[in-house]
């Protein structure tokens, strides 16, 4: 089937908004005859049935290591790394089982637009530090086997594919380059990048910054520092500006706004967003 015959449709939102269990409660409710698939971005691992799991798992590792370390400039650029996996599963879900509907928790090009200020500020003072790059690959190796020469390994095949020559701290400079030049050429770029277009349709679910963030601290029992008050308030106004500007340069691309304030209302999400993909 072709790709275009697949709808692809992307849930986003801050952190704590409920994607994750929004995307779960629909597969349970469509119908098993329904041609129905769902991947996660980044972490496609914890996709059933997607390919790169070992791979993914590994690059997730790296990210995780650089958290324990605090060396955000790893985690963006692990970050990053995570997301090039994203066009060869979506490649193989459409080829493979021909959804009529394939939805992401996420979707690179548009996290990548709502990031693209953190980005910018990480790679404006991103300094080479060999000691912790080598302490998050010790780290990273615990938690994954196999994990260093693998992200080594994904690095050079994708530096070699977009004709890079940045080494795993050059990614931010190159990342804020695109960025920088504009949101036509960034899409441009990062789609080739990602192996990937926007998406046919988006769900933004829109929820309150301080509702999300309750959230996200009951969810884990600590507030991680991407999970404050202040920094989901600045990501929902990224969203709203991504949305606009997306909105205005790409009238094809449907974009939905669906309120989910209050998780106790999860089912009557869950019934919009289906009437939204036609699938009820």
């Amino acid at each position: 089937m072709s790709r275009n015959r697949t709808q692809r449709i992307a849930v986003v939102g801050i952190d704590g908004c409920g994607k994750s269990l929004v995307i779960s409660k629909m597969r349970a409710q469509v119908s098993l005859d329904t041609s129905f698939e769902a991947i996660s971005c980044p972490d496609f691992h914890e996709s059933a049935n997607a390919p790169m799991h070992t791979l993914s798992r590994q690059l997730k590792a790296l990210s995780d290591a650089a958290d324990v370390v605090g060396n955000p400039v790893i985690k963006a650029s692990a970050l990053y790394l995570r997301m090039t996996l994203y066009g060869p599963v979506e490649r193989f879900f459409v080829d493979t089982y021909s959804p009529r509907v394939l939805m992401c928790e996420r979707h690179p090009l548009i996290e990548t637009l709502v990031y693209a200020p953190l980005y910018v500020r990480l790679a404006e003072r991103s300094r080479e530090d060999p000691d912790a790059l080598a302490a998050i690959r010790i780290l990273a190796e615990e938690r994954a086997a196999g994990a260093s020469a693998a992200v080594d390994g994904w690095h050079s095949k994708e530096a070699a594919r977009v004709h890079s020559t940045s080494d795993i701290w050059g990614v931010l400079g190159e990342i804020a380059e695109l960025i920088r030049a504009g949101t036509p050429a960034a899409l441009a770029g990062f789609g080739a990048r990602y192996r990937t277009t926007l998406p046919d349709e988006v769900i933004w679910l829109e929820t309150p910054p301080a509702d999300a963030a309750r959230r996200c601290a009951a969810r884990t029992g600590a507030t991680e520092v991407h999970e404050t008050l202040e920094h989901l308030t600045s990501l929902r106004s990224n969203y709203l500006r991504m949305r606009d500007e997306l909105s205005a340069a790409h009238p094809d691309m449907v974009f939905h706004t669906v309120s989910n304030s209050d998780i106790d209302d999860v089912e009557d999400v869950v019934r919009t967003c289906l009437d939204v993909t036609g699938m009820r």
